[in-house]
């Protein structure tokens, strides 16, 4: 008989029944609990990662291929990466290769035909007379251009191929590190290479003048490369296709040749122009005109290059060695450092348009000019760089000089334009103008001059007519006008009729010193109506005024022009009347030639 709890009586066993059960309800309770905090735990971070979702189901792949090794047999050139991951087989690429292709201008030429990747490496690997003909970095003379690394670019899209979709394959497969798929990155490397050469051949010109042997200096011309970029494309994609990642590729390029060598531009520069005025005794003035010459003298201007009187002679002054005569201050007569000087830069200014080129700032006189003829002159500022100028620009092709002298026997003013002729032969320019009216003088003047009896008046000068002029550009073929074209308008005022007389009551044996009397002899003033600068006075000789009527074709009136058309365009000998060319480019306006292959003769001319 069986005994209460005893474990083989049957309320023992429903105990241990019961039992079990409320275990088995409180751990699935547990269970359920622990089911809920981690669903309710799940949801956050879906919540959390729902923007990241697809990034981290690309991060798991990208894992999984990473770690996942290759089946059957694979090739990358001759690498074998068979059962390697990806990350693997890269680094076995790398580090038997090593991208260090470059292009250099004077690497040797290319002496092996490419060959295609597969027969390279049917063959056993990379070629060996190909190899040779690779060229090391000690090798190359100045600077190479390093292509940008194709190699890891080819090696990418190879990896992500054979790891792909075929990693299980069980096949043998080969794959190739050439050029294949890589066009636009090579054409975009062949345009860079292209970049870097590419240059236009440079013509020998003028660059300098050494004034102490006066001889011109010639720069050197240069032949123009163009890269040809189909070319180095293929030479980068045959360097590939034969494993060459280090070698140095020779420039494909083709070379022009310079429009004009150094010993052709010594031939075939020349005075392009020269214009001659003559001066007076007055030898402080003539000492201002030689200072201004030799600061012209020689200045070189290159293509595009404006030229600036005032900054090619600098200020004017006593410390710079020029001496006081007569000008003009706000309409009245002075004695100021550097007078006279406006009849080089209007000595300069003629002859800038006589060459073909247009002045783009000029300036006419307050009072008419004398060794010019009206409407032709360009008076400058001496009193500091910002005053009226004369200016021009160099608008051909090539470098010019300027050249300038002063003759203190002739006492004359010459200057010349050396360069490559800009018109065409035969064909001439000049300006000719005509008064068109004139306008009342400055009236009377009357100067104290105690030598006199009172009551009595001597005329000292007779005053002058103020006047208006136009000039025109006028354009010759073998001596046909082919243009008479309006150029500008000039308006000069009248110097007033000077009397001596005394008014003090006193009459002294000898004139007062403050008594300095400058007539319309020390004439030609300062050019257009400003606060303070003076411009120079000129007492030279008259020219001869210009033949020939000129009609006026515009209605356009000012007292200065700031000319800015284009130079006449083509290229010619320069007339005989103007310069003599002996046997070379260069020019001399001092004592005589130097050397015969450097002088040139310029024929005074007005």
């Amino acid at each position: 008989m069986s005994v209460r709890g005893d474990k083989g009586s049957h309320f023992y066993r429903q105990r241990q029944r019961r039992l079990r059960e409320r275990r088995q309800k409180m751990i699935i309770g547990a269970a359920g609990a622990v089911l809920a905090v981690s669903l309710s735990v799940f949801g956050i971070s879906r919540m959390v990662q729902a923007g990241s979702g697809k990034h981290n189901q690309s991060t798991a792949a990208s894992e999984t291929e990473l770690a996942e090794k290759l089946k059957g047999s694979c090739f990358i050139n001759d690498i074998d990466i068979s059962g390697m991951t990806k990350e693997a087989a890269r680094e076995a690429v790398l580090a038997k290769y090593r991208w260090n292709l470059r292009v250099a201008e004077n690497a040797p030429a290319e002496t092996v035909e490419s060959t295609s990747a597969e027969s390279t490496a049917a063959e056993g690997g990379t070629s060996a007379a190909v190899t040779s003909a690779a060229t090391t970095a000690a090798e190359i003379e100045g600077e190479a251009y390093a292509v940008s690394d194709l190699l890891k670019l080819r090696l990418e899209k190879l990896l992500a191929e054979i790891y792909g979709e075929t990693a299980s394959n069980e096949n043998e497969r080969r794959y190739y590190l050439d050029a294949e798929g890589l066009d636009a990155e090579i054409a975009t490397e062949a345009e860079a290479i292209a970049k870097k050469w590419n240059r236009s051949a440079k013509s020998s010109e003028i660059k300098s003048f050494d004034k102490t042997t006066n001889v011109f200096e010639y720069s050197d011309s240069v032949e123009g490369l163009k890269v040809d970029e189909t070319a180095m494309a293929d030479a980068i994609k045959a360097a590939m296709n034969n494993q060459r990642y280090d070698a140095v590729l020779p420039l494909k390029a083709d070379t022009t040749a310079p429009a004009m060598t150094a010993a052709e531009a010594k031939e075939k520069y020349k005075v392009i122009a020269s214009f001659t005025t003559t001066a007076t005794n007055n030898a402080d003035r003539n000492n201002n005109l030689k200072l201004a010459c030799e600061a012209l003298d020689g200045k070189i201007l290159k293509v595009g290059e404006e030229f600036s009187f005032n900054h090619t002679t600098g200020n004017r002054t006593l410390e710079r060695g020029y001496k006081p005569a007569g000008a003009y201050q706000n309409g009245k007569v002075v004695l100021e450092p550097g007078g006279g000087v406006c009849q080089v830069s209007t000595t300069l200014y003629n002859t800038v348009v006589k060459a073909g080129l247009m002045p783009t700032e000029r300036h006419a006189h307050t009072f008419a000019p004398t060794y010019v003829t009206p409407g032709e002159d360009a008076a400058v500022s001496y009193d500091g760089y910002d005053g009226p100028d004369m200016k021009f620009v160099n608008t051909t092709k090539y470098s010019m000089a300027v050249r300038a002298k002063f003759d203190p026997k002739a006492k004359t003013v010459t200057v010349s334009l050396v360069g490559i002729p800009v018109l065409d032969e035969g064909v001439t320019i000049s300006m000719v103008s005509k008064k068109l009216e004139e306008m009342d003088n400055g009236g009377v003047e009357y100067v104290e001059d105690t030598t006199l009896k009172p009551g009595v008046e001597k005329k000292i000068a007779d005053g002058s007519i103020g006047s208006r002029w136009v000039t025109n550009i006028v354009t010759k073929k073998n001596g046909e006008i082919t243009s008479d074209e309006f150029f500008h308008n000039s308006s000069y005022k009248g110097h007033s009729k000077k009397i001596a007389r005394n008014t003090s009551g006193v009459v002294t044996a000898t004139q007062a010193a403050n008594a300095m009397t400058i007539t319309e002899n020390t004439e030609t003033a300062a050019g257009q109506a400003t606060v303070s600068p003076t411009e120079a006075v000129n007492p030279g000789k008259a020219a001869e005024s210009a033949a020939g009527k000129v009609e006026s074709k515009s209605t356009k009136s000012s007292e200065s022009t700031a000319a800015s058309k284009s130079s006449k365009s083509g290229e010619s000998k320069s007339s005989a009347s103007e310069a003599t060319v002996e046997k070379g480019p260069g020019v001399n306006l001092h004592d005589g030639p130097t050397t015969a292959e450097e002088t040139v003769a310029a024929a005074p001319e007005n």
